[in-house]
C-alpha cells in the first residue's frame, strides 16, 4: 500500500507541476495523431475493415495508436504495445519465439509450424510468423492497430484471438520533407531514426527511412539486450485519378545476444511430491554468469543423474528478415479494385539458453509469397467488399535442445498452401441503421518431412530412468563416463563423438524406431531414437459475421456483431502424436462509441463473450513412449468481460485517458495428459493408463483461467501543454498501467503465477508548436521493478522467467523539416 501511495502521489506530482511530456514529431504523413493546437480530440483513421474510416466509426473491437503517440510512449518494441492496449500481451521467448496474446487468446510459440492465434501483420501483408512482422516494422509508422477478436472474413488468415496491423507512414506526392529522432539513455542506449519524402515530379514520390537501435544487456550475463538495424523504401506512383501503384521493400537485421532468463529455483521430486527451492539469485542474474553456474552445478540431472554442467558458451541472434510488397489501387466503374501481391523471407540463427537448456540452437529459413485481390464500392443500398487471398509458406529448420544427458535434434520442412475466398456486405436500410453480414471459405493444406533424432544417456540400464542410483556420487555420473553432449547439429556428428571420446565402440547402421548403446565403461547406456514424420493434410471451414449498426447521434454508435473464428490444425514432430485439430471461437460483442461535449470527451464502451474450442495449446506430454513438448487441443473455454476507453479534454492544453478492461476467463474442459518424471501439474490428477512400466497421469485443469489473462488492466494517462510565447511551447505527460495477476505457463505451478504490478513512464519535452526541433527527457518504469513476464518450468526441473526492463532514461532530439 505504501509503495502504491507514494507512486500515486509522484505521478499526481509531476502532472501538476508539468515535469513529464511527450515527445512530438509531427509529420504532415502522420497529421491525424498529431496534436491540435485549439482543437478536441484528435482523430484516428483506420483502415482495419479494408476502407478509411474514423476509429470512432469503425463497429469493430479495435484499439489504434498514432505513430506519433508510439515514439512519444516508447514503444520502439512489440512487447511494449501493452502500454497502449490492455487486453493485449506480446512475450519473446529466445530464439525468433514471439508469442501474443488477446484476452487469453494465443499460444506460447515454441515451434514454427504452428500458426500464430492472433495474426500479424505489416503494410497490409498477413505474417505467418510474429518475429517476421514486429522485427522488421517498428518505425516511420504512421499507425498500430489491434483488432480484438476472431478475424475471420476481410484478414488474409484466419485468425482466433485478433490481428495487430502495423502501417508504415506513406509516400506523399508533391511533398519534399523529412524527419530525424536521436536518444541517447542509459544501458548505452542509442537509437537513430530518420525518414526522407522526395517527390518525383507530380505523379510519383519516394520515401526512405532508416533505423539503428542499441542497448546493453539489462541481464548480468549480456541478454535482453538490443541490436536492430532497419531500411526501408517505398515508391508511390499515381499516372491517373484513377490508379495508384506503390512498391516497398524492407530489410532488418537483429543480432546481438537475445533475450534472457534468470534461475527462479528447481524443483526435485520425492515420496512426499515436487519440493520447490529456491536458487536465491536476483532477478537480473541471467543463465550464464560465475553465480548461475555455480547453482546450475548443484541440481542434479536425469536420466543421467549427475550434477549439471556449467553454461559454457555464450548465447547469440543473427536474424535478416527482408520482403517486397506492393499495393495496386484501381477505381473502375463498380468499385475500387485492390491487389497486394507479396514477398518475405526470413534467415535466422540463434543459439539460446531458454528454459535453462546449455544450450538450444536453431537455424531457420522461412520464406512466404501471398497476393490478395479485393473489389470495394456501393451499389445502391448496399457497400460491398469481395476478393480472394493466396498464401505460400516453405519452412527449412534445424533445432537442437542440448539437455547435457538428453540430445534431441530435429530437422524438417513445413509447408502450408491456403486459398479464402470472402466477401462482406452492409446494407443501410436508413440512413442511421445497417445491417451487416459476412462469409469467408478458407481451405489450408499443409505437409511436414522431418526427423527427430534423441540420444538419451541412462546411469545403469535405460529401464531405471526414474529411479537415480543408491550412491550417484560413487557411481557412473560422477566418476566421468557418462557423456554430457556439447551441441552437435547432425546425428552422424553426435555418435562420431561419441566414438571418439571412447563412450561407445562402434555405430549401428540400423535406423530402427530404438537404438540402445552400451557404454564402454559398463556405467550405463544411450538410446538413440529414430523416429521420422512424413505427413500431409487438408482444413477447411466457412467462417461468418453478422451484425447491427445504429447511429444514436451524430456522435454516438452503437453496434453488436457476432463472428465466428478459425485456425487450421496441423502436423508435429512428436513422436506418437504427429497431428492437431483445429480450433474455433465464436465471439459476441456489443459496443458504443460516443463524443460528447463539442468533441471534448470521448466514451468507447465494449462487452464481449467469447466462447473457444479446442484451442491449440503447448505443453510437456507423453507420446510414443518418450516425453515430448507437442502442440495438443485444450477443450472449451469461456471469456467475457468489458472495456472502458475515457479520453478527455477539459481544456485544449490538457488531455486525460483512461482504459479499463475487466477479464474472466475460464476452462471448461482441460485436460493434461503425462508422466513423471513431468508430472509437476498443479491439479487434481488420475491415472490414464499404463504403457509398459510408466504410468500415464491425467490432469484436470478444468475452472483454471486461461493463460495471460488478467482479471483487471487499467491504463491512466495525462499530458499538459504550456505555452511558452509564440515559438515554444512545453509539454509535460505521465502514464501509469495497472495488471492483475496471472498466470504464465500450463503447470500451473506457483511460480508460474505473475504477480500483480504498476508500472508508469514520463516525458517532458520542449518543441516547436508546428514542426520544427523538440527536445525530451524521458524516463520508463519509474518503479524501477523488474516484473516476471514469461515463466516457464524447464524439462530439466528448473523453474526459470523473463522479466520486463529495469528503469531506463535519456534524451531524445527530433526534428521535422
Amino acid at each position: 500500500m505504501r509503495n502504491r501511495f507514494l507512486q500515486t502521489t509522484c505521478i499526481a506530482a509531476m502532472a501538476v507541476s508539468g515535469l513529464i511530456a511527450t515527445q512530438a514529431v509531427a509529420q504532415e504523413a502522420q497529421a491525424q495523431d498529431a496534436p491540435s493546437a485549439r482543437g478536441g480530440i484528435n482523430e484516428i483513421i483506420v483502415t482495419a475493415q479494408r476502407k478509411e474510416e474514423s476509429l470512432q466509426d469503425a463497429a469493430i473491437a479495435i484499439d489504434a495508436v498514432g505513430g506519433n503517440d508510439l515514439v512519444a510512449r516508447g514503444i520502439g518494441q512489440a512487447e511494449n504495445l501493452t502500454k497502449a492496449v490492455p487486453a493485449l500481451t506480446i512475450t519473446n521467448g529466445g530464439g525468433s519465439n514471439t508469442s501474443i496474446f488477446i484476452r487469453g487468446v494465443g499460444n506460447i510459440t515454441n515451434s514454427s509450424y504452428n500458426d500464430p492465434a492472433v495474426a500479424p501483420s505489416y503494410d497490409g501483408v498477413v505474417m505467418a510468423r510474429a518475429a517476421g512482422a514486429f522485427g522488421a516494422s517498428f518505425y516511420d509508422l504512421e499507425r498500430v492497430e489491434v483488432l480484438k477478436g476472431p478475424q475471420g472474413i476481410l484478414y488474409g488468415r484466419n485468425a482466433t484471438g485478433g490481428a495487430i496491423n502495423v502501417i508504415p507512414a506513406k509516400p506523399q506526392l508533391g511533398d519534399f520533407s523529412g524527419g530525424f529522432s536521436v536518444s541517447m539513455g542509459n544501458y548505452d542506449a542509442v537509437s537513430a531514426q530518420g525518414h526522407v519524402n522526395l517527390p518525383i515530379g507530380e505523379n510519383a514520390a519516394l520515401r526512405i527511412a532508416a533505423t539503428h537501435d542499441v542497448h546493453d544487456g539489462y541481464n548480468r550475463d549480456g541478454s535482453d539486450d538490443l541490436d536492430r538495424s532497419g531500411l526501408r523504401a517505398q515508391l508511390l506512383f499515381q499516372p491517373t485519378d484513377r490508379l495508384s501503384i506503390r512498391v516497398g521493400g524492407d530489410w532488418t537485421h537483429v543480432g546481438g545476444i537475445g533475450a534472457g532468463y534468470s534461475y527462479v529455483g528447481n524443483y526435485t521430486n520425492s515420496a512426499d511430491g515436487y519440493v520447490f527451492t529456491s536458487s536465491g539469485l536476483g532477478k537480473s542474474e541471467g543463465l550464464y554468469t560465475d553465480a548461475a553456474n555455480a547453482y546450475r552445478q548443484t541440481v542434479l540431472g536425469a536420466p543421467g543423474f549427475g550434477f549439471l554442467s556449467a553454461i559454457e558458451d555464450q548465447q547469440f541472434t543473427d536474424n535478416t528478415y527482408w520482403g517486397l510488397n506492393a499495393e495496386i489501387k484501381y477505381e473502375t466503374g463498380i468499385g475500387d479494385l485492390t491487389l497486394i501481391p507479396a514477398y518475405r523471407k526470413t534467415k535466422a540463427e540463434s543459439r539460446f539458453y531458454g528454459p535453462a537448456f546449455n544450450t538450444a540452437y536453431t537455424n531457420e529459413s522461412d520464406e512466404q509469397f501471398s497476393t490478395e485481390l479485393r473489389l470495394s464500392g456501393t451499389a445502391g443500398m448496399f457497400d460491398y467488399v469481395v476478393g480472394a487471398y493466396y498464401f505460400d509458406e516453405n519452412i527449412d529448420n534445424l533445432g537442437v535442445y542440448n539437455q547435457e544427458f538428453v540430445l534431441p535434434i530435429q530437422h524438417y520442412t513445413h509447408k502450408t498452401t491456403s486459398y479464402a475466398g470472402f466477401g462482406q456486405l452492409t446494407a443501410h436500410l436508413t440512413d442511421r441503421f445497417r445491417l451487416i453480414g459476412g462469409l469467408r471459405y478458407t481451405h489450408d493444406k499443409k505437409s511436414i518431412d522431418g526427423l527427430i533424432n534423441n540420444f538419451i544417456t541412462f546411469c545403469g540400464s535405460a529401464a531405471s530412468v526414474i529411479t537415480p542410483p543408491d550412491s550417484f556420487a560413487n557411481g557412473c555420473a560422477a566418476d566421468g563416463a557418462l557423456p554430457r553432449y556439447p551441441t552437435l547439429t547432425s546425428t552422424g556428428d553426435t555418435v562420431n563423438w561419441l566414438i571418439s571420446n571412447g563412450y561407445i565402440a562402434s555405430d549401428s547402421t540400423d535406423e530402427a524406431a530404438y537404438q540402445l548403446y552400451d557404454l564402454t565403461s559398463g556405467s550405463g547406456q544411450i538410446l538413440k531414437t529414430y523416429y521420422p514424420v512424413v505427413k500431409s493434410g487438408s482444413f477447411s471451414k466457412l467462417t461468418w459475421k453478422a451484425g447491427v449498426e445504429f447511429d444514436a447521434a451524430e456522435d454516438s454508435l452503437l453496434y453488436a456483431t457476432v463472428e465466428s473464428g478459425y485456425r487450421a490444425g496441423g502436423f508435429q514432430l512428436s513422436e506418437g502424436t504427429p497431428s492437431y485439430k483445429p480450433e474455433f471461437i465464436t465471439a459476441f460483442t456489443l459496443g458504443s462509441k460516443n463524443r460528447f461535449f463539442n468533441n471534448a470527451v470521448q466514451l468507447n464502451l465494449e462487452a464481449f463473450y467469447w466462447k473457444y474450442k479446442d484451442q491449440q495449446i503447448n505443453y510437456f506430454t507423453y507420446s510414443g513412449g518418450v516425453l515430448v513438448n507437442q502442440i495438443d487441443n485444450a477443450g472449451k473455454a469461456e471469456i467475457k468481460g468489458f472495456d472502458v476507453d475515457l479520453t478527455a479534454k477539459p481544456w485544449w492544453a490538457t488531455t486525460l485517458t483512461a482504459k479499463v478492461q475487466y477479464l474472466d476467463t475460464v476452462y471448461k474442459d482441460l485436460t493434461l495428459t503425462t508422466a513423471s518424471p513431468r508430472d509437476n501439474i498443479n491439479c487434481p490428477s488420475s491415472v490414464a493408463g499404463v504403457d509398459g512400466s510408466t504410468t500415464i497421469l491425467a490432469f484436470d485443469c478444468s475452472g483454471k483461467p486461461l493463460l495471460f489473462s488478467p482479471k483487471w488492466t487499467v491504463n491512466l494517462g495525462v499530458e499538459q501543454v504550456v505555452p511558452l510565447g509564440d515559438a515554444l511551447e512545453l509539454v509535460a505527460s505521465a502514464q501509469t498501467a495497472w495488471r492483475d495477476k496471472q498466470w504464465g505457463a500450463f503447470e500451473y505451478l506457483d511460480f508460474e503465477k505473475i504477480p500483480a504490478y504498476w508500472t508508469s513512464d514520463a516525458n517532458l519535452t520542449l518543441r516547436m508548436p508546428d514542426k520544427g526541433f523538440a527536445i525530451s527527457a524521458f524516463v520508463n518504469n519509474i518503479e524501477d521493478k523488474r516484473r516476471m513476464s514469461s515463466p516457464q518450468y524447464s524439462p530439466i526441473g528448473f523453474a526459470v522467467a523473463r522479466y520486463t526492463a529495469p528503469r531506463t532514461y535519456g534524451l531524445r532530439l527530433s526534428a521535422d523539416f
